[in-house]
């Protein structure tokens, strides 16, 4: 485990749920088909939080992507703007998110090996 990972949970730690993050994103505020399909900021920067921990081993890759909607963010960066905390939610948390989830769907060679081994119960 390395320092840096250890400061990355910490800083989204800081987090006291102001949800002003939440209430400035303009993808939720300003568009109303996406309260349902995006979470948000504020959910987003704690699955990051999770995911990018050092001890934990959970894959919530696709829920991020698929359940919390991390698709439609598109790095405004106003959520960390109005932060009154500091936190650097679009630089530390949901860009590497998407890098993550980005890596695992369209890295070519990923996507040979996963037509080459499918997953356990997708054997045809």
């Amino acid at each position: 485990m390395q320092q840096d990972d250890v400061n990355r949970s910490q800083e989204f730690r800081k987090c006291i749920e102001c949800y002003l993050c939440q209430n400035t994103c303009h993808v939720i505020r300003d568009h109303e088909e996406n309260k349902e399909a995006f979470a948000g900021p504020r959910f987003l920067m704690r699955i990051a939080e999770l995911e990018m921990h050092p001890a934990d081993t959970a894959d919530r890759r696709e829920i991020a992507q698929g359940d919390f909607g991390l698709g439609f963010c598109n790095i405004t960066k106003c959520c960390t703007e109005v932060c009154p905390e500091h936190i650097q939610i679009t630089d530390n948390s949901i860009i590497p998110l998407k890098e993550r989830v980005a890596d695992r769907h369209y890295d070519p060679i990923r996507g040979a090996l996963r037509l080459l081994r499918p997953r356990p119960g997708q054997e045809s």
